[in-house]
This record gives C-alpha cells, structure tokens and sequence, in this order.
C-alpha cells in the first residue's frame, strides 16, 4: 500500500524553495547613466546629490547614525560619475542619471547633481532600506539641507558646501 507522507514533501518543497528563493548577494549594479553632454572620464570617489523640491535624498550610517549623500570610493578604472551611480545604487537602490559636476572637495571627492526616474513628488519622505546595503545605510530620507546643523552630518564641514550645490539644482 502507498503511504503518502506530508512531511517529506514539505521537506522536499521548503528545501527547493531555500534554494532558489532569496539572495543575500548585492544584485549587479545597473549599467551606468551619465547625461550624454555631462560625460567625463576623470577617476575619483563620488557621490550624488538628488534633489526633490526643497528636499533631498539623504542616507543614515550605520555606525554614526549620522547623514551623508549617496556615493563612496571609486573601483577599478570607472569613472567618478559611474562611481557615483554605482554607490548611490547600493546605498538606495535608486537608478540615477547623472548629470553636471557640482563641487569637488580638496580630497578630490566630487559631487554630481543627479536625477530620479519617476514621479518623485517629496509626498514620501522615508525611502525603504534594500537589504543590501542594511550593513552601512539604516535609512533613506528626503531632508532640508537648511534645517538640517552641522552637527547631523557625517562629515559636518562639508554642510556649506552641500548647501551651495543644492541651490546649483533646479528644483
């Protein structure tokens, strides 16, 4: 007689599905976008600066709990505007189109204004976290670089600065 049993099944199908289910590998960076009149081929650390109205994109470390833009260090030979959309894709998730250099740091850290696709109207405030990049970034959030205080800042000397290039963005 054929005993059919549950349990294995079960086992079997949870263990398929284990496997083929999550990741908890970064998923492959989109290629790079970059506004075909901005394009540059200097290698440096970069980072994006995304406005929404009188807001923008901001992240939250992980270990100062303190803001930054979306951006970090070059790799390989890329370009300081494909470094920028790389970081900003890993910190956010968000695939951006960069576009016009807006400041370089005496590091040589430069800051790209870049552009959302979508309907981003700032109604969202709080962006959720993708999972792979939960190890550095604990939130993404729309803020008001001019409510903001230094001291909120990871890097608190670079506030001026960042206040300057916003208003370069057209709203």
């Amino acid at each position: 007689m054929f005993k059919f049993d549950l349990s294995r099944i079960f086992v079997t199908s949870y263990c398929f599905i284990g496997i083929f289910s999550c990741s908890t590998e970064n998923p492959a960076s989109p290629v790079c976008r970059v506004e075909p009149q901005q394009q540059q081929n200097i290698q440096a650390n970069a980072g994006c600066l995304i406005r929404i109205n009188d807001e923008m994109i901001t992240i939250e470390h992980r270990l100062t709990d303190k803001l930054d833009i979306p951006g970090g260090t070059s790799e390989g030979n890329e370009s300081a505007q494909c470094t920028a959309h790389r970081e900003t894709w890993q910190e956010t998730g968000f695939n951006v189109e960069v576009g016009k250099l807006l400041g370089v740091k005496d590091n040589g850290f430069r800051f790209y204004q870049c552009q959302l696709s979508g309907d981003f109207t700032g109604k969202i405030k709080q962006f959720p976290v993708p999972d792979w990049s939960a190890d550095e970034v604990t939130a993404i959030k729309l803020k008001d670089p001019f409510v903001t205080r230094d001291t909120d800042w990871r890097y608190p000397d670079e506030l001026i600065e960042i206040r300057a290039m916003f208003n370069q963005i057209e709203p």
